[in-house]
């Protein structure tokens, strides 16, 4: 596996693995809340998805990194770096749904958290779902020493 920078002609790769990537942990989610609040919360995911992907593709203060195997593209990391809170944030991590259970997002990870600490931070965060969609992601994390600091997030449709 390789794991290079992010070239502008990768976003369609990011694309397609994204909306693959996603699917089912957005299916989680609809099954994890009342329908009230979901249609609300969550109009369109394929679209904010690639909102989502846009900005931080198109941010040069974010650094993206994709992974390679075989000359295609199976995953992707982008870091964000929050010096008023002293830390560095691994954003957003997607790998082709094909690809899972195979140490890339573990890898991806790693080379994130290296790239964090070269910019001089000494604390990393990651957020994800509570979710039964994210139960793969919070596996990764914990495995890889990440601690769960609870946050809790009430929802009420008006």
């Amino acid at each position: 596996m390789n794991i290079r920078e992010y070239q502008e002609t990768d976003k369609q790769a990011l694309k397609d693995i994204t909306l693959r990537a996603w699917e089912p942990v957005f299916a989680g989610l609809e099954g994890s809340m009342s329908k009230d609040i979901y249609e609300v919360f969550v109009p369109d995911w394929e679209a904010e998805q690639m909102r989502s992907l846009n900005a931080v593709c198109d941010d040069a203060a974010i650094d993206v990194i994709v992974a390679e195997q075989d000359q295609q593209i199976v995953g992707f990391a982008a870091m964000s770096y929050h010096p008023e809170d002293y830390l560095g944030q691994i954003y957003m991590i997607g790998v082709d749904p094909e690809c899972q259970q195979q140490g890339i997002g573990t890898t991806l990870m790693e080379k994130g958290i290296a790239m964090i600490k070269a910019k001089g931070f000494s604390l990393v965060m990651v957020e994800t779902g509570g979710d039964p969609g994210h139960a793969s992601a919070r596996a990764t994390y914990e495995k890889m020493g990440f601690e769960l600091c609870k946050v809790a997030r009430y929802l009420k449709r008006i």
